[in-house]
């Protein structure tokens, strides 16, 4: 019935019954709903196409407006941090705002999304509100992504079974924050990780992962460590193409 809907819906666009409650786009395929469907019902449409690596999913709500507004407010704070920085600090500063405002965002809705799970556990299967939405589906993916006090934004190749504090000093011979990072990994998991020699732990990077260099964090850096936590949580609203 759904399969109907669609056809024709595609063929009579102005048509008054086919205004859709949901508009689903699916790695830039529009699918729209003239009710709530499931998310099994929305992943099935696209299910088998290709060998997805479902930690790597993405579902986000494109009309609300939380992670501009989250942006701006980083934003505001990062440019009044640089005015008690060093010259070097501020421009790596400047460097991050550049990075932050580059970012293409929309509001993500952290939720498993595993076809398999989906179909087999109804409290893994919620239904969608009315609006309109986007689902990221990948393959796995092959590189890690870099951002924060840092010249630019980067990306490498993963290396499997390797050390995070190996790999960040593999990639960057020079850091401000030579303590720790911030990890973002696909699934929306997040956490602080050592990357000294007095702090390090063999903890390995999830594939498709965003690394951030983040702002100094010492006792004295409250402020810092919030807006660390903020940025990250930006982060997560990131859509990587």
């Amino acid at each position: 019935m759904l399969k109907k809907i669609l056809i024709s819906c595609s063929l009579f666009v102005f048509s008054h019954l086919c205004m859709a409650n949901v508009s689903v786009d699916i790695n830039q395929k529009n699918f729209n709903f003239n009710s709530q469907p499931r998310l099994s019902e929305v992943i099935s449409n696209v299910a088998h196409e290709a060998d997805w690596y479902w930690p790597a999913a993405k579902l986000y709500k494109l009309d609300t407006q939380d992670a501009p507004h989250l942006r701006d407010e980083i934003v505001t704070k990062l440019k009044l941090l640089q005015l008690s920085l060093s010259e070097e600090r501020s421009i790596k500063i400047s460097d991050l705002i550049e990075q932050i405002n580059s970012w293409q965002l929309a509001d993500r809705i952290l939720i498993r999304l595993d076809y398999d799970l989906v179909q087999t556990n109804a409290q893994f299967d919620p239904l969608f509100d009315t609006g309109s939405y986007r689902l990221d589906l990948l393959e796995r993916p092959r590189l890690i992504n870099f951002f924060g006090l840092i010249e630019q934004a980067s990306s490498a190749k993963l290396n499997t079974n390797q050390c995070i504090a190996d790999y960040i000093h593999e990639q960057f011979s020079v850091l401000l924050n030579k303590d720790y990072i911030y990890v973002v990994q696909p699934n929306g998991h997040t956490f602080k990780a050592g990357i000294a020699y007095w702090n390090a732990s063999c903890v390995e990077i999830m594939p498709g992962s965003q690394i951030y260099i983040p702002l100094d964090e010492s006792q004295f850096s409250a402020e810092n460590r919030e807006l660390n936590k903020k940025i990250v949580k930006l982060a997560l609203n990131r859509i990587l193409q």
